[in-house]
C-alpha cells in the first residue's frame, strides 16, 4: 500500500526544509532522504481555486519511489494564515506495477485532503489500501475521441521507446485532462508508471516530467485548441487507442533512470505471504481482481518456474491484410459517426470517400448505415455553418474570413459532387455563398459624408494642369468641422494624416491601388485646413478649407481631369489612430450605382412585421451621413417626395400603402397589372421581403425628396 505525506506552507515559528512543514507523519519505513526531497518540493500552487497534480520518480536510499502529488490552496491553518497544501502518495515500484496508471489514481481516489487547519500532528489509520471509484475502461480512448475527434490521438503521447516528452497547451478541465493522460499511459501497459507528468509547468517547472501542461522550449507541442483538425497518428498503438484492439507490441518497465532496476516479481504469490491485500473492481473487465503487494524479501530468494510456451503459427500475408482491412474499417466507422455527431460533415464525407477507396469492405458493409445520414445532412449542415460565418457582424472588413468561406464552399461543392449529394435547395445555396463572399472581398466599409453640389472647373486642354473647386454648404461645413475636431488638431499643433482622392461610381468599393499622400489637419480660430503635403511654392493636390472667408474643397490635377463638371469623387482621410473617414463630393447623382448586398442583407421580424438590414449588413447601411437629410429603407416603386420621417426600418404598412397606390395608379409609368397582382399575393402570403423587392436604401432630403440611391437588396 502507498504511504501518505501532507505538507503545508510553513506557519510562523515553524521550519522544516526549504519551503514546507510536514504536518502528517510518514510511514515508518520511508527513508529520511525521501522525506527531505518531498519537503524541498514545497507547495507549488498559486491559484485560490483548483488543484495541481504531478507524478514523478525520486531516488532515495538506493531505491526508486513513485510519487503522485496533489497541490491545492488549503484555506486557513490553525494560526488563521493563508495555507497551501501538498498531499503525496508514495509507491514502491512493486506496488506501482500492480495499479492503474497514476493519472487514473489521481482522478479516481477521493481521499485527497483539501484542508488542514489542525496543529502539526500524525495522521492515524491512513496506511490502508486505496479505494478507487469505478471508471469506464481506458482503452479505447473515449475521452481523446470526445476532445480531438478520434481516440487514436492518444498515441500522440507515445513513441517506440515509451512515453514521449511533449508540451500540452489549452487542455480541458483537470478531471478530463487526467483522464486523457490516463488513457495515453494505459497504452504502455506496466510501463504506464514511466510517464511522469505535471498539470502546470508554470508553478512546478518542467524538469523531471515527460508530459507537461504548459509551454516547454524544445518539445513537440499538442494544442487542444486545434487538435481536432490535425491528422491522427497511425500504427499499433493508435489502432489500440481508437478501437480497443490490443496491440502485440508492448513495453517493459525498463528504467527511465539507470538505478531503476527493481521490477515486480514474475509470480507475486511465490515466497512468503503478502503483507497487504487489495481487492478492487475493474470496470474495464467487469470483474474483481486481487492485487498482492509483496514483502521486501530479497529478489534473489524469489524462485519462479517458467511456463512452457507453444509458439503460434505466423499469420499469412493474406490474413494480415484482411485483419488490417477490418481494423481500418472499424476505425473509420467510429470516426465517421463521431464526425457527424459533432456536425463535421465535411470531415465525415472526406473520410468516407478516402476509406471507401482503400477498403472495399468498408463501403460494402456500412453503405446503408452511413451514407443516408451523410447525404441527408451534408448540404444543410455545411450551408448553415458557412452562413453563420458569412453573416456575422464585422465580416464586411474581414477579407481573411471571406477567403476562408470561399475556399470551404468550393471544397464542399467538390466533395459533394464526388459524393453525389442531392441537388436540393441547400446545395444550390453553396454557389450563392461563394458569390456573396466574393462581393464582400470587394468592399471596404468606412464612414461616408455625402455632400451634393456643383464643381467649378478650369479647362486648359486635356493635357494641361487643371483644378476643380467644390463649394461647401453650411451643413457640410458643420460635419467637416466635427471631423477636424476628432483629429485632435489645435491652433498650436497640427495632426498628421494620410489622404487620397478616389473616383466614385458606387459606395464601399475597395481600392488597394491608389496610394495615400501624406498630409495634415490644422486648426485655427478663423479657419481650419485639411491638406495634402506639397513642395514649397506649389499648390496641394487636395485642400479642404473651412472658415470665415471660404468654405470649399480644392483639387489640383497635373492633367485635364479637373475640367469634368459632372464628376463624383471621394476624399479618404486616415487619422493617426487608424480611423478612416470619407467625404463623397457628388456632382451627378444619376450616374451613381447603388451597391447590391443581395436579399440576404435584409431580415424580417415575423412577430412585428418589421424589415431591417441584417446584422452583418448594418455597418454598410449605417456608414452614411447625408448633409441634406437622412436615409430610409424603401420598397420597389416607392413614390417621392415622402412626407414621413425616413427610417432604415420598414414596416408592413409601408408595403401595403405602396401596393394600394400602384393598384389605383393610371397613365404613363404604371407597372403591368400582373406584376402588381403578384406583389399583392406575396403580401397576403406574408412574404413581405419579396413583396417589396428590390429594396433600396435611399437618401431623402428634409423636404422628402429623393437623393442618391446608396444600397439595394436585389
Amino acid at each position: 500500500m502507498p504511504s501518505q505525506l501532507i505538507f503545508t506552507s510553513a506557519p510562523q515559528g515553524l521550519t522544516a526544509g526549504r519551503s514546507g512543514y510536514c504536518t502528517v507523519a510518514r510511514h515508518r519505513s520511508l527513508p529520511d532522504r525521501l522525506v527531505q526531497l518531498l519537503e524541498s518540493i514545497g507547495t507549488p500552487h498559486e491559484a485560490a481555486q483548483g488543484e495541481t497534480y504531478t507524478f514523478r520518480e525520486l531516488e532515495a536510499a538506493g531505491k526508486n519511489w513513485c510519487v503522485l502529488s496533489r497541490f491545492v490552496a488549503g484555506g486557513l491553518d490553525y494560526t488563521q494564515r493563508d495555507n497551501r497544501l501538498a498531499h503525496h502518495l508514495i509507491f514502491t515500484l512493486e506496488e506501482a506495477s500492480l495499479l492503474p496508471p497514476p493519472a487514473a489514481i489521481a482522478s479516481r481516489w477521493k481521499g485527497w485532503r483539501s484542508e488542514w487547519s489542525d496543529t502539526p500532528t500524525w495522521l492515524e489509520g491512513e496506511e490502508k489500501p486505496l479505494p478507487l471509484e469505478t471508471q469506464v475502461p481506458l482503452i479505447p480512448a473515449t475521452t481523446w475521441r470526445e476532445c480531438t475527434g478520434t481516440g487514436a490521438k492518444a498515441a500522440w503521447l507515445i513513441n517506440p521507446s515509451g512515453p514521449a516528452p511533449v508540451s500540452l497547451l489549452n487542455p480541458p478541465e483537470t478531471v478530463r485532462l487526467l483522464r486523457l493522460l490516463a488513457e495515453s499511459s494505459a497504452l504502455l501497459g506496466k510501463a504506464a508508471w514511466a510517464a511522469t507528468f505535471t498539470t502546470d509547468t508554470a508553478t512546478t517547472g518542467a524538469e523531471g516530467f515527460l508530459w507537461c501542461v504548459g509551454p516547454v522550449a524544445g518539445r513537440p507541442t499538442i494544442d487542444f485548441a486545434n487538435a481536432a483538425s490535425l491528422p491522427a497518428p497511425t500504427g499499433d498503438f493508435a489502432r489500440q487507442a481508437a478501437v480497443g484492439v490490443t496491440t502485440t507490441k508492448g513495453f517493459t518497465p525498463s528504467a527511465s533512470k539507470n538505478s531503476r532496476t527493481q521490477s515486480p516479481p514474475a509470480n507475486p504469490s511465490s515466497g512468503s505471504l503478502p503483507s497487504y491485500l487489495l481487492v478492487g473492481l475493474l470496470a474495464a473487465a467487469g470483474m474483481a481482481a486481487v492485487f498482492y503487494f509483496s514483502t521486501s524479501k530479497p529478489k534473489e530468494e524469489i524462485k519462479t518456474t517458467p511456463a512452457a510456451v507453444t509458439p503460434a503459427p505466423a499469420p499469412t500475408p493474406e490474413a494480415n491484410a484482411k485483419t488490417e482491412d477490418i481494423l481500418r474499417s472499424n476505425r473509420a466507422l467510429t470516426e465517421v459517426q463521431s464526425l457527424m455527431d459533432s456536425e463535421d460533415f465535411m470531415g465525415a464525407a472526406k473520410l468516407w470517400l478516402q476509406t471507401s477507396t482503400t477498403s472495399p469492405t468498408f463501403s460494402r458493409n456500412y453503405r446503408e448505415q452511413i451514407l443516408p445520414r451523410l447525404l441527408g445532412g451534408f448540404s444543410t449542415t455545411i450551408v448553415k455553418q458557412l452562413t453563420l460565418r458569412i453573416e456575422r457582424p464585422g465580416i464586411l472588413n474581414d477579407p481573411k474570413s471571406c477567403r476562408i468561406v470561399i475556399e470551404e464552399a468550393n471544397e464542399a461543392i467538390r466533395v459533394g459532387e464526388e459524393l453525389k449529394v442531392p441537388q436540393d435547395l441547400a446545395w444550390k445555396r453553396l454557389p450563392e455563398l461563394t458569390e456573396r463572399a466574393n462581393l464582400l472581398l470587394t468592399m471596404d466599409v468606412r464612414p461616408v459624408l455625402l455632400i451634393p453640389g456643383v464643381w467649378m472647373t478650369s479647362d486648359g486642354g486635356p493635357k494641361a494642369p487643371s483644378s476643380a473647386d467644390f463649394p461647401l454648404s453650411r451643413a457640410a461645413c458643420d460635419l467637416v468641422t466635427k471631423l477636424i475636431e476628432s483629429s485632435g488638431a489645435t491652433t498650436r499643433e497640427s495632426a498628421a494624416i494620410r489622404i487620397r482622392l478616389l473616383p466614385l461610381t458606387s459606395f464601399h468599393l475597395r481600392d488597394d491601388r491608389t496610394k495615400f499622400l501624406t498630409g495634415e489637419i490644422r486648426g485655427g480660430k478663423e479657419s481650419s485646413w485639411i491638406e495634402s503635403s506639397v513642395e514649397p511654392g506649389r499648390s496641394p493636390a487636395i485642400a479642404i478649407g473651412i472658415g470665415t472667408r471660404s468654405n470649399r474643397v480644392t483639387l489640383n490635377f497635373p492633367d485635364g481631369e479637373g475640367s469634368r463638371a459632372g464628376a463624383n469623387r471621394i476624399i479618404e482621410i486616415a487619422l493617426a489612430n487608424g480611423d478612416r473617414h470619407c467625404i463623397a463630393l457628388i456632382g451627378d447623382i444619376k450616374s451613381l450605382k447603388p451597391l447590391n448586398l443581395g436579399r440576404a442583407g435584409l431580415r424580417l421580424d415575423a412577430d412585428s412585421s418589421v424589415i431591417r438590414p441584417a446584422a452583418w449588413a448594418e455597418g454598410a447601411v449605417n456608414a452614411f451621413a447625408w448633409v441634406n437629410g437622412s436615409m430610409g429603407l424603401y420598397p420597389d416603386g416607392h413614390e417621392f417626395p415622402d412626407r414621413d420621417l425616413p427610417s432604415i426600418r420598414a414596416t408592413r404598412s409601408v408595403i401595403e400603402t405602396d401596393i394600394i397606390r400602384l393598384e389605383n395608379k393610371q397613365g404613363p409609368g404604371t407597372p403591368p397589372y400582373d406584376l402588381i397582382a403578384a406583389r399583392r399575393k406575396l403580401f397576403r402570403d406574408g412574404d413581405l421581403l419579396q413583396a417589396g423587392a428590390p429594396w433600396t436604401v435611399q437618401a431623402v432630403d428634409t423636404q422628402g425628396g429623393a437623393g442618391p440611391r446608396l444600397i439595394e437588396f436585389r
